[in-house]
């Protein structure tokens, strides 16, 4: 189909210029012939261009909830070698159908993506999947235990906060996590610790130890807010004593943020 379209936005979609290729992708949007043009669109998925492939994602859901027949072009790009065009496909055929299991592997990319905005939007992807693919989870969860890239095992442990705090693979696997030699994975897994519906009694322990002898103090304030948290939901799983003699001490802490997010959590401990 591509080779017999001979249109004018083709080439623009091909300029040098990235506001070009933008205004390309608008323009395309609201074409007669837009269908014809999906797979120009498809490829713009991958542009260097945040601005330009977003536009891209914009056009062909556009296009295709008024006349249909783009998404041949954009399930091609999902398994096609361009690694961007990969990620782009799979965000906007999430735009487009519930997220199915086939976009895994895209998504899964995008967790190590250096656009933190693309890691957010996998991440919320991956949770809406899990909700409705049972095998999303076992994913996410190994993903957070042995992800080669740290910024893949926080954003794992992040998205495993929203899909399953009630499951007790996700609490020992962010449990594990409050361990990494990574100090942005470990802050992610203490925040994580604070959503779980029913923790382990193994998960105040830790918050108590970490609280104390955390080498970062952002991880210990973490730990300091999580103890509150579930003593507040969950009291059943935080001791209270243990709990209040730890805060007690944080209280006292030359840490100014420290002391404060230890008397928030006291204020929150059963009397």
């Amino acid at each position: 189909m591509e080779a017999r379209v001979s249109h004018p936005l083709v080439a623009r979609l091909a300029s040098g210029d990235a506001e070009e290729r933008a205004r390309a992708c608008r323009e395309a949007a609201d074409d007669p012939a837009a269908t014809l043009l999906a797979p120009a669109l498809a490829r713009a998925l991958g542009d260097p261009s945040r601005a330009v492939a977003r536009a891209a994602s914009d056009a062909l859901v556009a296009i295709e909830r008024r006349a249909g027949g783009t998404l041949e072009a954009v399930r091609a790009a999902l398994h096609g070698p361009a690694p961007a065009a990969r990620v782009g496909a799979a965000f906007t055929l999430a735009r487009l159908e519930p997220p199915a299991p086939r976009l895994l592997p895209a998504l899964v990319e995008a967790l190590s993506s250096r656009d933190g905005d693309a890691r957010w939007a996998a991440a919320r992807i991956l949770v809406e999947m899990g909700r409705l693919h049972a095998e999303v989870l076992p994913v996410l969860v190994g993903l957070a235990r042995t992800g080669a890239d740290a910024v893949v095992r926080r954003m794992a442990a992040y998205a495993l906060r929203s899909l399953a705090p009630d499951r007790p693979e996700a609490a020992r696997v962010l449990l594990e996590a409050t361990r990494d030699a990574d100090v942005h994975v470990r802050r992610a897994a203490f925040t994580a610790l604070a959503a779980l519906l029913d923790p382990p009694p193994e998960v105040a322990a830790r918050l108590v130890e970490a609280l104390a002898a955390d080498p970062d103090p952002a991880s210990r304030r973490l730990a300091a807010l999580a103890l509150g948290e579930l003593a507040r939901t969950a009291p059943g799983a935080v001791p209270p004593r243990a709990a209040r003699e730890a805060l007690a001490r944080a209280r006292d802490a030359d840490d100014a943020d420290l002391r404060r997010a230890a008397e928030r959590s006291l204020a929150k401990l059963p009397c």
